[in-house]
This record gives C-alpha cells, structure tokens and sequence, in this order.
C-alpha cells in the first residue's frame, strides 16, 4: 500500500499540468555574456563566460552556450549549455518553481524538450530526481531519468508532499 502512495506521488510530480508557465516557449531568448561568436554559415553562435539565458521564467546558467538555428525553419532553435554544472530554473503555472543542473542540458525549442546530461538532477519543492540522465518532454509532461554503469536512478520525497498527496 505504502509503495503504492510513493508511486502514485511520483506521477504527480512528474506530471503535474504546472511544469512550466503555458507560454514560456512562446516569449523571445535573452542572452547574455562575456563574448559571443557567430559562425552564419553554419547559424551556430557560441556564448561564454557567465552565459545567461531567459526566455519567459526560464532561466539558464552556464559558461557556455551553443545556439543552432536550422537552416530549413528559423524558429527553431537548439541550445546546448555546458557548466560545471550548468543550471536551469523555471516557475510552473501553479508559480512553484523547478530547478536543475547538470554538466551538460539540450533544450530543443520546437520540440519542447530538455536532455540534462552528466550528474542531473532536478529539484521541485525540495522533492529531487538524481541520474546520469533526465529527458523532460514539455509539452507532453514525460521525464525519463537513467543512470550510467553501476549507478542507479536517486529519487528523494519529503515526507509533507506524502502527505498532502495522499
């Protein structure tokens, strides 16, 4: 019975309908940082020292940031951010907010999805998600977290969101 409530938390807080604010997506990319180069050949602009990157409430922090716009469709884009770690915080709809961090994250904007690669974790409301991997798609609201060789997924539940779930 007890696993059950644990499991049926887990899909609460994976899938909430408050991941992220409803236009996040839809608001333009502010980025700032020490210095930037653009290849236009290639739409590949690299940002570094002390990147910055907002869109919406979406907030992500790293030394650097690679920005790759397709050739075919200029609205989309994909971000590959690389810290030690890099972060990522974002407010839900409910106006909680979710924080991660990794070594390295690809956002994909088109598809809404976020890959955080190398120590991941993600944190909501004191509740965390540890692994070598997390997949987020957005607007499907589906994580996958993985770990590497010898290594498990950690997941922490406080014991107030047991309760108050139950």
């Amino acid at each position: 019975m007890k696993l059950c409530k644990i499991s049926a938390l887990l899909c609460l807080i994976v899938s909430t309908s408050g991941w992220a604010l409803s236009n996040d997506t839809e608001q333009p990319i502010y980025i700032n940082s020490d210095s930037q180069e653009l290849d236009i050949q290639k739409n590949v602009v690299t940002f570094t020292g002390n990147v910055s990157l907002r869109q919406g409430s979406i907030d992500i922090r790293a030394d650097k940031i690679i920005v790759t716009r397709q050739t075919q469709n200029g609205d989309q884009q994909t971000i590959d951010a690389y810290g030690s770690p890099a972060t990522f915080y974002q407010k839900m709809d409910d106006g909680k907010p979710i924080n991660g961090s990794a070594m390295q994250m690809r956002y994909e904007t088109a598809s809404e999805f976020l890959k955080m690669t190398d120590k991941a974790v993600l944190i909501q409301e004191g509740s965390e998600i540890k692994g070598k991997t997390i997949s987020y798609k957005i607007d499907e609201q589906k994580l996958v977290a993985t770990s590497g060789d010898q290594q498990r997924v950690t997941t922490i539940l406080q014991p107030n969101q047991i309760k108050q779930k139950q």
